[in-house]
């Protein structure tokens, strides 16, 4: 599969930096820029006369030459409030969720079809819009219509006829990106003043260069759309497989079943058995019992020396602990394992990582996440099914560090005899997730599990245990020979 998005950005990186395009004869030079920038204020030369750290600059051509945003726009000039225009229903109302990283205009709603809430800020055509506000500060949109926004929408104009375009790529290239982000501040929403910004250095080439850049990148991110649409359908023929090959898998369809395996309900009495004493022996706490698996709830038929078993049967839940903030630390051997770090049996480690202190993680012990734990992401958006990813942790994904769990991140221990890797699998049958996500609950965009309904309402088929294991086997065997790396 081709990168398209580290593509994408390696393009933008050599097409600000001179790299893509070469000055013609009878371009303009950039003499003719500076001439026809307006009178700078006293205010604003004050704004444009602060000193800031910035990385060392690139190289760029020779006729090009390094501006302050400042100096070739109006960043930084208050908005316009919503209540100096007429809002109508047709009213083309922007939020940053309509806005893919990079430029692209995702969807275009107006007043009449979206909920508008808090204040709104005026946007003309033709002015760039850049969001202040990480994780979107790669938002960057050139309005093709007037408008109104949320204030972390900065709206403004260019001068000297700059290309609104151009400038657009230069707000996501690689420099801005890494000075952006040692800047930022603030912790749940980090964000970037506007005095950085103003100051912000940016390569300016002649206009008609600044053109033909835009069109180059314009026509080569066009080839890349496309393929990422063959790729995306390519991605979806896959999944799609795979979540045939699961529940052929987890209906018993791919395994022979042996009678030296024995029988599923034997094997059931001892997982009871053995839970019985872990009770006993206060390892775990005594759940109720839960009710019978009746017929009507069966969702499909299974091999005569299966079962069906409940989740919490055959296994035992630990919550995540709420960490706060306030309380992480730059660097430590000890990382809190959020929504975001899993994935459908992935764990990402390096996803925007958090850690806590040695003496925070001495508390929090219980929170300790081991070697065949389950991990589940138990929060989502309603309704689109995007969570309830498992992902059984192996040993080589604790190498280096301890991991911990954080709140609405579950975990799940199964009792000797069931084999890890094998609930997983049967975690993504696409019946047991349906059967879960009735149970979801939430307001507005927000979806979530209960984990109480998890250990109640999910009911999976068991083999016997070698069965279990032999399942696992021929789906990854499969699913190596096809070379897709879904599953490990």
């Amino acid at each position: 599969m081709i990168d398209t998005a580290a593509l994408r950005k390696s393009i933008i990186d050599l097409a600000t930096s001179g790299q893509l395009s070469s000055i013609c004869d009878g371009d303009d030079s950039i003499r003719k820029i500076l001439a026809q920038l307006p009178v700078v204020s006293t205010k604003r030369k004050k704004l444009l006369a602060q000193e800031y750290e910035y990385d060392e600059l690139f190289s760029i051509p020779k006729h090009w030459k390094w501006m302050k945003l400042g100096e070739i726009s109006s960043y930084g000039d208050a908005a316009t409030k919503i209540m100096a225009i007429d809002v109508t229903d047709n009213t083309w109302i922007l939020e940053l969720e309509d806005i893919e990283a990079g430029g692209r205009l995702l969807v275009k709603k107006r007043a009449d079809s979206r909920k508008s809430i808090g204040e709104k800020t005026v946007f003309k055509k033709g002015q760039v819009l850049y969001s202040k506000l990480r994780p979107y500060l790669k938002k960057v949109l050139v309005a093709d219509e007037n408008g109104i926004s949320t204030p972390e929408l900065i709206s403004f104009d260019l001068y000297a006829d700059i290309n609104a375009n151009y400038i657009k790529y230069c707000l996501t290239n690689s420099y801005v990106d890494r000075v952006i982000n040692k800047r930022s501040y603030g912790i749940k929403m980090p964000r970037v003043d506007a005095g950085f910004m103003v100051n912000l250095p940016i390569p300016v080439p002649p206009i008609q260069e600044q053109e033909r850049i835009v069109k180059l990148v314009e026509n080569i991110m066009d080839e890349i759309n496309c393929i990422d649409e063959a790729q995306k359908k390519y991605t979806n023929d896959i999944e799609i497989l795979i979540a045939k090959l699961i529940d052929s898998g987890i209906q018993g369809k791919l395994t022979e079943q042996l009678s030296e395996d024995g029988n599923a309900a034997d094997l059931y009495e001892e997982i009871r058995a053995e839970k019985a004493k872990l009770v006993k022996a206060c390892k775990i706490k005594k759940e109720k019992a839960l009710p019978e698996i009746t017929e009507d709830e069966i969702p499909f038929d299974i091999p005569p020396n299966w079962k069906w078993v409940r989740l919490g049967e055959i296994s035992w839940f630990q919550g995540g602990y709420a960490f706060k903030s306030n309380l992480y630390v730059e660097d430590s051997d000890n990382q809190v394992i959020r929504l975001g770090n899993v994935k459908q049996n992935v764990l990402l480690v390096d996803a925007r990582p958090v850690f806590i202190s040695d003496e925070l993680a001495k508390e929090v012990e219980d929170y300790r996440i081991r070697e065949n734990d389950i991990l589940i992401t138990m929060t989502g958006t309603r309704r689109k099914k995007d969570y309830f990813y498992a992902k059984c942790v192996e040993q080589s994904d604790l190498q280096g560090k301890k991991l911990y769990l954080n709140q609405r991140v579950g975990c799940i221990r199964v009792v000797d005899g069931v084999y890890p890797q094998f609930l997983v699998i049967a975690l993504q049958n696409t019946e047991i997730r349906k059967i879960i996500f009735e149970r979801e609950t939430g307001a507005v965009n927000q979806g979530n599990l209960g984990s109480e309904d998890i250990k109640k309402f999910v009911y999976i088929p068991l083999p016997p245990y070698a069965e279990q294991i032999r399942i696992v086997e021929k789906i990854r065997e499969v699913i190596s020979c096809g070379q897709i790396m879904h599953l490990k």
